[in-house]
């Protein structure tokens, strides 16, 4: 089995409902993303996928999120806007995107500063 990855990122602005801290406040990160596919045979030139394919489709999911409060867009008015949430939103979007192609989706993960990630695995 072969794992790739890409990272892309992203700026954007939100807040965390309920949360009861500073975090609670509007306030912004410049969002790191990183997706990493699996593929179990390569291709006749001997790659899995194509770098290039598998970051432009990264950015297309993050072209919706970007500069933007993530609390007034549409799938987070009712969920908060986590590193969670948001690896799984991208998570789900980017395996879309990527159905019926050489490398399914393993995982996603969401940086929202040098020392704190999660990850969505299905």
């Amino acid at each position: 089995m072969y794992e790739l990855s890409v990272t892309s990122s992203f700026s954007s602005a939100h807040h965390l409902c309920g949360y009861g801290k500073p975090c609670e406040q509007v306030h912004g990160h410049n969002w790191k993303v990183t997706a990493v596919v699996r593929c179990d045979a390569l291709d006749g030139i001997g790659i899995a996928i194509d770098f290039k394919v598998l970051r432009g489709k990264l950015r297309e999911v993050l072209a919706e999120l970007d500069h933007r409060d993530l609390n007034e867009t549409e799938p987070f008015r009712k969920t908060n806007p986590s590193a969670e949430n948001l690896a799984r939103f991208v998570f789900e979007h980017l395996s879309a995107k990527l159905a019926g192609g050489p490398a399914g989706l393993a995982r996603v993960v969401v940086q929202e500063n040098e020392d704190s990630s999660a990850a969505y695995v299905p």
